[in-house]
This record gives C-alpha cells, structure tokens and sequence, in this order.
C-alpha cells in the first residue's frame, strides 16, 4: 500500500524535476545568448569609432564584419532552442562606459581577444552542462557549430594581438599594414 505522503513526494519530484535538472544549461545557454549579443554591440561601436575617425577603415570593416557574425552565433543559439520549444529568458545587453568611449585600436583588440576568449570558455561550459544533463542534441551543436568557428576566431585575435605586442616600438607602423592589408581582403572579396 503508497502512503499518501509518497504519492505526494513522488507528485512533487515529478512536478519539479525540470526545474531541478537542466536549469545549470539553460542559465549557461543563456549567458552564451548573452555574450554573443554584447561582443556584437561591442564590435559595433569599435567599428563605428574608427569608420568615424577615418583612419583605420580596414579594421573598422573587419569590425563591422565581426559584429555581423557575432549576431549570426546569436542567432543560430536562439534558433536551435526554438526548433527544440525551450524558452530563453533576455536581459539587457550594454556595453560598458569604457568600451562604449574607447579611442585606442591596440585596446579594442586586446578587449576583442578576451571576449573571444569569453565566448569560447563559455561554450565549454555550455558542453558540460549539455553532457551532464545528457543532453547530446546540445553537445553535437555546440561542438560542430560553434566551437570550431569560436576556435578560429580566438586564434586570429591571438595571433593579432601578439603581432602588436612583439612590435610595440613600431605599433603604429604595423596598425597602418594590417588596415591595408585587411583593406586589400576588402577589394578582392566578389
């Protein structure tokens, strides 16, 4: 014979194990929503700075073309949860006074290399959580959409940043190349 105090034990564990399981992903998830969009607002006002400015237009269509790509991993987070009927929820996304004032282009990079590397720590925890909870769908998205193109994009902004570190007495110099150089990927682009 159940005892009514099991049926209702049992009742609420039912009742509450969503809530229970799955919450450490959907707040991970969430966040990496989150970081997605500001590292977009971000990479839009660097642009706008400098298209402004009119002296880095290379970087600022490298910027602009960041920002748009950040909003397009936005945008494929949102649209697996929604083709899976899982809610998010959305909190503002604001840039900081700093960044939103921001005039060096060697500090945007150096604040573009450590959101890159937020982005990508985060997802990390995104496939952790996924695995904890067995949510393989999660874990097969996140590895063969994301991560790879998050990878790649660290790897760049290292590599950049580490290119004006070792040239520091002549960053300037270097700063004025690359824009040409990114200018030249510009033009040839069809």
């Amino acid at each position: 014979m159940v005892s009514s105090s099991m049926f209702i034990n049992t009742i609420s564990i039912l009742f509450f194990l969503p809530f229970i399981f799955g919450n450490s992903l959907k707040y991970v998830y969430e966040n990496q929503v989150q970081k997605e969009f500001l590292a977009s607002n971000t990479y839009l006002t660097f642009a706008h700075r400098l298209a402004t400015r009119g002296v880095y237009q290379g970087f600022a269509k490298f910027f602009f073309d960041s920002a748009e790509e950040e909003r397009d991993h936005g945008k494929k987070l949102l649209d697996f949860y929604n083709v899976r009927n899982r809610e998010l929820l959305f909190y503002d996304i604001k840039i900081t006074d700093e960044v939103a004032s921001m005039h060096d282009l060697t500090k945007m990079i150096q604040t573009a290399e450590q959101m890159e590397r937020q982005v990508y720590d985060n997802l990390i925890e995104v496939r952790l959580a996924a695995n904890n909870d067995k949510d393989y769908p999660t874990v097969h998205f996140i590895e063969q959409t994301m991560l790879e193109e998050q990878t790649t994009a660290v790897k760049y902004m290292h590599d950049l940043l580490k290119r004006i570190e070792r040239n520091s007495d002549n960053s300037t110099i270097l700063l004025q190349m690359i824009d040409q150089d990114l200018r030249k990927k510009q033009l040839k682009k069809p």
